[in-house]
């Protein structure tokens, strides 16, 4: 009984290794596209977003990718940054698709990062 029950947790841990890879390549195409775009505020300010963390859903089906910038500190920038990838949303998922080498591409949901922890996490 005992060889079963270790049997399905390194399975479990081994699939977790494999969410986590996937999430940090999310995470490194996303950061490189961000650098590839230009994002400029109404003042024509340049904004720097860079990705705080991915959460990928257990099928990785779904991504959910927090973002943030060095002036966030606002609730105003916050929906700015928010527009700026929705107005952009297309070439960013894009140019993701074509980066990432991947069986399913992750539908990917965009979030700014609040003072506190991202509110939906994926399981």
């Amino acid at each position: 009984m005992k060889k079963n029950l270790s049997l399905e947790k390194i399975k479990e841990e081994r699939k977790k290794s494999r969410i986590d890879k996937i999430s940090s390549l999310i995470k490194r195409t996303i950061a490189e596209i961000f650098l590839t775009q230009n994002f400029n505020n109404a003042q024509g300010k340049n904004i720097i977003i860079f990705v705080a963390n991915v959460f990928l859903s257990g099928d990785g089906k779904k991504a959910l990718v927090t973002v943030d910038s060095l002036d966030s500190k606002l609730n105003s920038e916050k929906e700015i940054i928010l527009d700026l990838i929705d107005k952009n949303s297309a070439k960013i998922k894009k140019e993701f698709a074509n980066k990432i080498q991947l069986r399913y591409t992750p539908k990917l949901q965009f979030q700014v990062l609040s003072s506190n922890k991202a509110e939906t996490l994926y399981e």
